[in-house]
């Protein structure tokens, strides 16, 4: 179980802050919703209020509302459910993800406080209020009031529309996350119109909420102990599962090196493959293999994914074959978005389904390299591009024998 949703979550509720409030005829949340749609309605309120507030500063335009809240919702139906999907491709969303982040940098160094205001306040508080407030007073450009209606987005759409959907794609996998870990169904439905109206708070201050603060409060105090309770397990099950890990291994390590790691590789360890049946490490023994060990989520991991596949297809005619093992407890709809993410193509993607490739060969970072020999023997790289030449002449020494 991951902990980072966990702790997302308690800073979520950390977040609620109630306006005055009311209940409306038509509301479509109410006292008589059920908890988990009350709660849904307060994650959209504040990752509403997230978006359409603080992103316009930074970014120097209001986000588009109909395309922030379509992708929000895309992404938080798709979080369990592989069937649906994202209606952009990764690479599009990354290309605009750089031009704005290009766009807030700039932001940023206009609200720099000069010179003579960094030496005469030398406090670091002191100085974030200054650049806050001076990022405030740079214009931000009005975006088309949203419509509440279904839309589409493709290559055709506006840089501000892909921004604007690519955002909320984030905002509803953290409430697939958040529901997840708390192992409770959330409403998709509520956190829409949590969203919505935490746009509308935006827009108007005096905007009143379709729950009173203190079923706010209520609300989030009940979730907020769910969290904590849900916290203090994983910690506890993490404990255990690694325990049982480390004495499951044991039975695998062999000979070791002068360090405590396995001399050579087991290849008994227990494997799945993405695309093949695959039971075991054991139908890449006996040959030269290049492993690259990494996760989903490592930002380094998906920078160096792209040189490491390129280098897989440069020696895989002459004989080298390429695998990249994903971290165990990976739900296999993200290793296959990052699959074709990067267009992995010239290496075969397993799974250390048992965490035991991990705890015998790893040191807890990703990602790892490896180039195995043909007995099992194997050389160990923390860095592809700071041992690129050094992985390159071992390779072509290894094929040559």
């Amino acid at each position: 179980m991951k902990l980072k949703c966990l702790i997302l979550l308690m800073l979520v509720l950390t977040m609620l802050s109630a306006c005055g409030t009311k209940e409306t005829g038509n509301s479509t949340i109410s006292s008589n919703s059920t908890d988990e749609q009350k709660f849904s309605y307060m994650l959209g309120v504040q990752f509403g209020r997230q978006a359409f507030r603080l992103v316009p500063q930074q970014m120097g335009h209001e986000l588009e509302e109909d395309y922030t809240v379509q992708g929000a919702l895309d992404a938080a139906l798709a979080y369990d459910d592989t069937t649906k999907a994202i209606q952009i491709t990764n690479d599009t969303l990354r290309a605009v993800s750089e031009r704005f982040s290009n766009v807030a940098r700039e932001r940023l160094e206009k609200a720099r406080p000069d010179s003579a205001t960094i030496a005469n306040s030398p406090d670091p508080r002191q100085l974030r209020h200054i650049s806050d407030s001076l990022l405030k007073l740079l214009p931000v450009e009005p975006a088309k009031p949203g419509t509440g209606k279904v839309v589409k987005v493709s290559d055709s759409s506006s840089d501000l529309e892909k921004f604007s959907y690519m955002l909320g794609t984030e905002f509803g996998t953290q409430f697939g996350s958040i529901g997840s870990q708390l192992k409770v169904t959330l409403s998709p439905d509520a956190f829409k119109v949590g969203l919505l109206d935490g746009a509308k708070a935006y827009r108007d201050s005096s905007y009143q909420f379709q729950l009173p603060e203190d079923s706010l409060r209520a609300v989030g105090r009940r979730f907020s102990e769910k969290g904590r309770a849900a916290h203090e397990e994983a910690q506890k099950k993490m404990m255990e599962e690694e325990a049982k890990l480390k004495a499951k291994a044991a039975a695998y390590v062999g000979d070791t090196l002068p360090d405590g790691t396995p001399a050579k590789i087991n290849f008994t360890i227990k494997m799945s493959a993405l695309n093949s049946k695959i039971e075991s490490f054991a139908p890449y023994a006996g040959k030269p293999l290049f492993v690259f060990y990494y996760s989903t989520t490592c930002g380094h991991c998906r920078n160096t994914a792209p040189k490491v596949e390129e280098f897989a297809g440069k020696y895989k005619g002459e004989g080298l074959t390429t695998v990249a093992i994903t971290t165990g407890g990976t739900p296999k709809r993200n290793i296959l978005r990052f699959s074709d993410e990067f267009k992995i193509q010239n290496m075969e993607i397993l799974s250390d389904d048992e965490r035991l490739f991990g705890q015998l060969y790893g040191d807890g970072y990703v990602p790892k390299f490896y180039l195995v020999n043909p007995d099992g023997t194997y050389k160990r790289y923390a860095s592809f591009e700071d041992n690129f030449n050094e992985i390159e002449a071992d390779v072509k020494a290894l094929l040559k024998k």
